[in-house]
């Protein structure tokens, strides 16, 4: 399914059989202008998909601000005109997209910035715990983030159980090469033994699996002083949140991801004013 039958089911399914309040209140052929306002400072996200959203209901939508940038306390970022009911039936769900899409968008680029004060390199990327998958990973990359994999079919992620379905990490890494050709394979590994394993057969990226610090510096160090490091790209995850990134987000990795922009994310304050 894609993204727009998703949000037009999410429509439908509030809708129902119609917004019984407006039409028991409104004029059959009333207008209204709406102006969709931001709450509070953040990163804009899912304003092109309300705008669609508003236009699939006959209606004249408009951005004030374009996804991806960023917005004041205030500011209007959307406006929406015609029929009364038809704006009010998709309300609630465009509110919802933008206040979710923007609040993810916000914290990863907050989340860039740590990075950057810390002197590090690495780009903050998202990871499959999602909910809206597709606009979830959307508001990551609006955010400045890696969207990361979409999902199981787009690419190799070696984990622990396959490892040891396999026999070893060498091994998954030869049969992932032979058996998905022209992929880069991504090897999740869980002490720095493993991860030198993983970059001694080849994998493209290894990710440092809930690495305690001192695990993350000796893996680093042994990557280096083994000419390793500059061959492979190195992710860091396992318990990153917005309150400890900052003691990741100095190391030499290449990303680092946060399962909590789109598992937890704190909604951005939107709302619409009519009239």
């Amino acid at each position: 399914m894609g993204w727009k039958e998703s949000l037009l089911d999410m429509l439908r399914e509030d809708v129902g059989r119609g917004d019984i309040t407006s039409k028991a209140i409104l004029p059959k052929n009333f207008k209204v202008k709406g102006t969709i306002i931001a709450g509070e400072p953040g990163t804009a996200a899912g304003l092109s998909e309300a705008k669609w959203l508003f236009e699939q209901r006959g209606l004249r939508a408009r951005l004030k601000v374009e996804d991806g940038k960023q917005f004041r306390r205030n500011e209007a970022l959307l406006e929406v005109t015609g029929n009364a009911v038809k704006v009010f039936e998709a309300e609630r769900t465009a509110l919802n997209i933008i206040g979710r899409m923007s609040g993810i968008a916000t914290e990863t680029a907050k989340a860039t910035a740590t990075v950057r004060r810390a002197g590090g390199k690495a780009k903050i990327a998202a990871t499959r715990k999602t909910i809206l998958r597709w606009l979830d990973k959307k508001a990551v990359v609006m955010g400045g983030g890696f969207p990361h994999r979409l999902g199981l079919y787009d690419a190799i992620l070696i984990k622990t159980t396959h490892v040891w379905l396999a026999g070893s990490i060498e091994r998954a890494i030869v049969l992932a090469r032979k058996n998905a050709p022209g992929k880069k394979i991504e090897v999740e590994a869980s002490s720095a033994k493993e991860a030198m394993e993983a970059a001694r057969s080849g994998a493209n990226i290894v990710m440092f699996d809930n690495f305690s610090h001192t695990e993350i510096r000796k893996t680093f160090k042994l990557l280096k002083d083994s000419g390793l490091r500059r061959r492979i790209k190195v992710e860091i995850s396992g318990g990153i949140t917005p309150s400890n990134l900052m003691n990741y987000a100095g190391y030499d990795a290449d990303l680092i991801s946060m399962g909590s922009l789109t598992h937890s994310p704190k909604w951005l304050q939107v709302s619409m004013r009519v009239c």
